[in-house]
């Protein structure tokens, strides 16, 4: 049955298990969603659990991957109440995407021309109180977009390729795609990172890949607390998470 994470009157503990799916909302209320993952997991098993969960909210995970041999996005983060040097930014990465290092659905993600200064310091300081990534624009994603390729239970299940998204756009899945080979090996190595930072295996995952300006596949996000897992575009996807879940779970 679905529950509402953050509804009081929602009985944890009489459930077996609680698959976190759409908690879409966390984004404005995070020090709230990260107290109630750590009263819920005592209740309940959560899927994915509680430690993946804290770990992957914000998004200085990527600098995790990468120390692990996980090829990232270049990936510069600016903490709360800092502004950048614009200047040494934009030398490093010419064109610029910046979004909150705690984001979901494209909040407060914008592209930035190179040397628009006016623009990059006006959308940080509408949001100054927020850690901050700034990022190169790759080609590849204005151009083809990005490929999110879905983990369930440790295997590639499927994948979809989505248009460029920024904050206020719709999401612009363009269907479902056979990843390269260097982008499902990518996927499976950000997966296989986990364990080393003391992590369990996830039970579902989505990993956003795109092409560097060399063809090399690099991840953008590793997705494990709220991705849409377009269940719905592959026959038997929805039954091998349920299977999944019900097999974490003992069933």
């Amino acid at each position: 049955m679905p529950v509402v994470w953050d509804d009081p009157r929602v009985d944890w503990s009489g459930l077996d298990g609680a698959l976190i799916r759409s908690p879409w909302d966390y984004v404005a209320k995070c020090e709230a969603f990260t107290r109630w993952i750590d009263s819920a997991s005592r209740a309940t098993r959560l899927l994915n659990d509680a430690a993946t969960l804290r770990w992957n909210l914000h998004k200085r995970y990527l600098f995790d991957l990468s120390a692990r041999g996980v090829d990232i996005i270049p990936t510069e983060l600016v903490p709360a109440g800092h502004d950048p040097d614009w200047d040494a930014l934009f030398e490093r990465f010419g064109d610029i995407v910046l979004k909150p290092a705690i984001s979901a659905g494209s909040f407060a993600t914008i592209r930035v021309d190179r040397g628009d200064h006016a623009r990059a310091a006006t959308h940080r300081g509408e949001h100054m109180q927020r850690d901050f990534l700034v990022q190169p624009l790759l080609r590849s994603v204005v151009e083809r977009g990005e490929v999110n390729i879905v983990l369930i239970g440790g295997r590639v299940s499927h994948a979809v390729e989505k248009g460029a998204r920024w904050s206020g756009d719709r999401e612009q899945s363009r269907g479902c795609v056979d990843p390269s080979e260097p982008a499902r090996r990518l996927a499976l190595a950000a997966l296989g990172a986990l364990p080393s930072l003391g992590l369990a295996p996830t039970v579902y995952a989505r990993v956003d890949v795109a092409d560097g300006p060399d063809g090399r596949p690099l991840l953008m996000e590793f997705e494990a607390v709220e991705p849409a897992l377009f269940l719905d575009r592959v026959p038997g996807a929805a039954d091998a998470l349920a299977s999944e879940v019900c097999s974490r779970l003992g069933g």
